[in-house]
């Protein structure tokens, strides 16, 4: 008898499925010195990611007009966009292995992200897990971004899954407010970008320290 306790996971890509502060930040810092604005502390810019792009350079360069916040993100965009970008992403050590074991369990898995769908579907691509992801939903999907729960709610419609079975799954504030907002269960990641002890001031249904991990709280094998 299948022991699966949730049946769609919400999972977010930066920090949660892919190994990527150090090349976001050091591109969102480059965007700001080729337009000759300050850059920023690498904690501070860190901090940030999971958010929609306006918000990260807000927070990065807060004296900066929203008019050059609107030129700093499509700088951003058509950067991160181009292959030889998308060919540095790599995943966690044990994330490939986990999303095929939680799949043959019979979970969905959806991507929800701040990035772009086409950019995302392309890092999905190149990393070789787009055979068990079933949705991707990026940030241009919704019209509310993170930590607004429309993520959540967009996913759970797709496949008509209860907020009891549903689970929000990332390393950062966003991620777990998000989820909380949506009323799903919510299991955070302490190798991502925010701290551990700041995720557990949250008070998400789990915590882990490895992707691997979130097997045992899903149900991946069966009872016996």
């Amino acid at each position: 008898m299948s022991v699966r306790r949730f049946d769609l996971l919400v999972l977010d890509l930066d920090g949660t499925l892919v190994d990527s502060q150090e090349l976001l930040v050091a591109l969102v810092n480059d965007v700001l010195c080729v337009a000759g604005c300050p850059t920023a502390e690498t904690t501070a810019v860190a901090a940030t990611i999971g958010l929609p792009l306006d918000e990260v350079f807000r927070r990065a360069a807060p004296s900066v007009a929203d008019d050059l916040i609107d030129a700093l993100c499509v700088a951003y965009r058509e950067r991160a966009d181009r292959p030889e970008f998308v060919q540095q992403f790599r995943l966690y050590p044990d994330v490939a292995p986990t999303l095929v074991a939680l799949r043959a369990a019979g979970a969905r898995l959806v991507v929800g992200t701040s990035k772009g769908r086409a950019t995302t579907t392309d890092i999905v691509r190149h990393c070789g897990i787009s055979e068990y992801i079933d949705e991707i939903i990026g940030g241009d999907s919704v019209t509310c971004g993170k930590p607004h729960p429309e993520m959540v709610h967009r996913a759970q419609a797709l496949f008509g899954t209860a907020a009891h079975r549903t689970l929000m799954v990332g390393d950062t504030s966003f991620d777990i407010e998000m989820g909380q907002g949506a009323r799903v269960a919510t299991c955070a990641v302490t190798y991502g970008m925010h701290p551990a002890a700041a995720l557990r001031d949250l008070r998400p249904d789990f915590v882990i320290d490895r992707f691997e991990q979130i097997g045992g709280i899903v149900g991946t094998a069966e009872s016996r």
